[in-house]
């Protein structure tokens, strides 16, 4: 056994950042040894929680000044940018959280980087490793499902989401890719096949009346180069007092079979005087240490380090689906369909 400890930094501490350092906390093979975040409240106090030895307010500086193996870049969706090339330029292997970027110029960008830096470079596009598609994916490459027909997708969140957890810079992102890289991902992965059409609506006027300036929902029809067809279904004004903060549910129509996988069903429903609901089961923690599919990407990203392995998920995946997200947007704008 390699007993190597990779050592980590992590550029963001909000909701998702916290996660990482914590997952990465709780490794035999990796420790986070900085993090970095503009509010220097919070870093210093996500650097005492989870012992962190440094804690600093320009990533620059931790790049320059720490001994670092490895960095997560879990900033806000549009800021990914300028702390993705500063990791790249300083040749550390690089974990970025999904989306790649906002814009496909942002995202071609931080490809190339990482193409010109010759390290481990990965987007955390974390929903491949849920049992349910390791299984599907396994299924349909062993010859079970026939080939891929159809996809439906559905991936929405309760107005928490853009109101508070992501509050103030859910403006600055929009569904495409702050949820359906995910969906969109699913599905390349599982057909093994690249899109090559897009169409889709958008509603927009629920958020901007609650003063956030960006779309309700989007319904896209994308056609894949295998011939199949998938619609992507995403909104984020779910009621707050739905059972799930994110409601999950797929099916994907093979001409031999047909796979539904919904994540309500969590095998676990808890009813009090206040509410009903569907507790999280994908993720969680076991005996103080995380589990799921989040923890078994990050530690993904650590085994291809120490193993000097390439990332399962790499910069062209994530730039494959950032472009995806794009033509979305710009389909939904201009009511016309779109060539990938």
């Amino acid at each position: 056994m390699c007993d190597k400890i990779v050592k980590m930094g992590v550029i963001g501490v909000g909701l998702q950042g916290e996660g990482h350092v914590k997952c990465f906390q709780a490794m035999h093979n990796a420790r986070v040894v900085a993090v970095a975040d503009i509010d220097e409240a919070k870093a210093k106090d996500k650097a005492a929680k989870y012992g962190v030895p440094l804690h600093f307010t320009d990533y620059r500086q931790m790049l320059r000044e720490t001994d670092l193996d490895g960095v997560s870049v879990v900033t806000p969706d549009h800021l990914h940018l300028e702390p993705a090339l500063a990791v790249l330029a300083a040749r550390k292997h690089m974990l970025i959280e999904k989306p790649l970027a906002t814009t496909v110029a942002d995202g071609e960008a931080i490809a190339a980087a990482a193409r010109k830096a010759g390290v481990k470079a990965m987007i955390n596009l974390s929903n491949r490793f849920q049992t349910s598609l390791q299984d599907t994916k396994t299924r349909f490459e062993r010859g079970e499902l026939g080939k891929p027909v159809y996809a439906y997708t559905r991936l929405n969140n309760t107005l928490y989401v853009p109101l508070q957890m992501l509050k103030p810079w859910s403006r600055h992102t929009k569904l495409p890719f702050w949820l359906l890289s995910h969906t969109i991902d699913r599905v390349r992965w599982l057909w093994g096949s690249d899109a090559k059409r897009v169409y889709a609506v958008a509603h927009s006027g629920i958020l901007a009346a609650m003063g956030v300036d960006t779309p309700d929902l989007y319904v896209a029809t994308v056609e894949f180069e295998n011939g199949a067809t998938g619609v992507f279904e995403t909104c984020w004004i779910l009621p707050e007092k739905s059972p799930m903060v994110v409601d999950s549910y797929m099916e994907l129509i093979y001409t031999q079979s047909c796979v539904k996988i919904d994540a309500q069903q969590t095998g676990i429903t808890v009813a009090t005087k206040d509410a009903f609901t569907f507790p999280a089961t994908l993720t969680g923690t076991v005996m103080g240490h995380p589990v799921g599919f989040v923890a078994e990407s990050l530690r993904h990203f650590v085994e291809c380090i120490l193993e000097d392995k390439p990332p399962t998920i790499t910069m062209d995946d994530g730039l494959a689906v950032c472009k995806i997200s794009a033509a979305i947007v710009e389909s939904a704008q201009t009511r016309q369909p779109v060539d990938l």
